[in-house]
């Protein structure tokens, strides 16, 4: 059986100026993180440094982050009811820009075309 592959929970949220408190959302979500094994790689802050390279990035989105050791650990995490009952507290304060869920890449199966 092959090696299962790390997926990544993408997320840009709009941080209006004056928006609500964010950190009920985090109390709540850290034990859920854990359970899953999710970990928090970058954190999408109102002060969050960002500098736009190529394409389009909306005014005031910033950029979230997350590792799961599994597409199955990923979407057990997000489907929870659990997560689902405490998703507002987020979505609330800091409404979504995006979110998106993707493996990670096996670069020693990668052939170039």
């Amino acid at each position: 059986m092959s090696e299962k592959l790390a997926a990544y929970l993408v997320c840009s949220s709009f941080m209006p100026e004056g928006h609500g408190s964010i950190v009920p959302y985090g109390e709540a979500a850290h034990p859920m993180l854990e359970k899953y094994e999710g970990e928090l790689l970058v954190a999408g802050e109102s002060d969050q440094f960002m500098e736009l390279l190529e394409g389009d990035w909306k005014d005031n989105a910033k950029f979230t982050l997350f590792r799961f050791p599994s597409m199955e650990h990923l979407k057990a995490f997000w489907d929870s009811e659990d997560y689902q009952s405490i998703k507002h507290l987020r979505t609330d304060n800091t409404p979504p820009n995006f979110t998106f869920a993707v493996n990670a890449v096996d670069w020693s199966k990668w052939e170039p075309e």
